[in-house]
């Protein structure tokens, strides 16, 4: 059986990864789960008679954690942002996309009235027959 004091090293050690890891959007989700059972850890040690510093510094960290991963979670999830805002990226003006598309038909002019006169001229020729069909 783990001493009372391991079993507060051990409240205090998940304690402070799951606070290392609730910065990040990407592992919030594992700091709010850690943290939770870090608490969990570090009353039960606290329960049970352990190093009071110890499981208190563990509960601490753990009760920040959770926190810190909610609020991280919230906020990639949009909580409290004002969708109103500016754009990150602002697109083009109607004018800006008009005169780049004019641009862009005036470079291909040449190619496109070429391809429409081959296209006219060979729809006028008549198909020719496929060999062994019937005249």
């Amino acid at each position: 059986m783990p001493g009372a004091k391991s079993r507060a090293g051990v409240a205090a050690a998940f304690g402070l990864a799951a606070l290392l890891s609730s910065w990040n959007p990407l592992a919030a989700p594992f700091g709010f789960l850690v943290g939770v059972a870090a608490a969990l850890l570090s009353l039960r040690a606290l329960w049970r008679g352990g190093a009071r510093l110890l499981s208190g510094a563990g509960l601490a960290l753990s009760v920040a954690a959770v926190a810190l991963s909610l609020a991280v979670l919230a906020l990639s999830a949009g909580v409290g942002r004002d969708p109103t805002g500016d754009p990150v990226v602002s697109g083009p003006t109607r004018e800006e996309a008009a005169r780049t598309l004019d641009q862009a038909a005036e470079r291909t002019r040449a190619a496109r009235d070429r391809a429409r006169t081959e296209l006219s001229g060979a729809s006028a020729e008549p198909s020719p027959k496929p060999k062994g069909a019937d005249p």
